[in-house]
């Protein structure tokens, strides 16, 4: 959660936003769960609103707040991160997905390549299954 976090703070918004706590969930939940896609009203809000004792209306606005705060503060910054020009505010869905993405995808990159000898990656592969 450190670097959803992380990366929300380098958008702009801070823990004096309700949405800040919302967002952050809401995204690891959707990198939790990749082999089953959410939908964000039906499975997200419903549950981060359970969670929060809230509304999923009000967990709704205070998401959107949230990526109005980013867009507003730090669109380069939003871009990078998506990896593409961004020609209007993203939707609260598209913001959850691409910051998933984003953070999914620099996990993985850090995961080192390994070099092995004399075919030893078969039977590792062998091993695993």
């Amino acid at each position: 959660m450190r670097e959803v976090y992380g990366t929300i703070r380098k958008l702009g918004a801070t823990s004096k936003y309700k949405g800040y706590y919302f967002v952050a969930e809401a995204i690891r939940m959707t990198m939790e769960f990749q082999e089953r896609p959410m939908k964000i009203t039906k499975d997200i809000y419903p549950k981060l609103a359970k969670k929060f004792k809230s509304k999923p209306s009000n967990i709704e606005h205070d998401i959107r707040t949230i990526v109005n705060v980013c867009w507003e503060n730090h669109r380069e910054r939003l871009e990078e991160i998506a990896g593409y020009p961004l020609e209007y505010r993203p939707t609260n869905s598209e913001f959850v997905d691409m910051i998933a993405f984003y953070l999914g995808d620099e996990k993985e990159s850090k995961v080192p390549d390994v070099e092995c000898q004399n075919g030893s990656v078969g039977k590792i592969m062998e091993n695993l299954f």
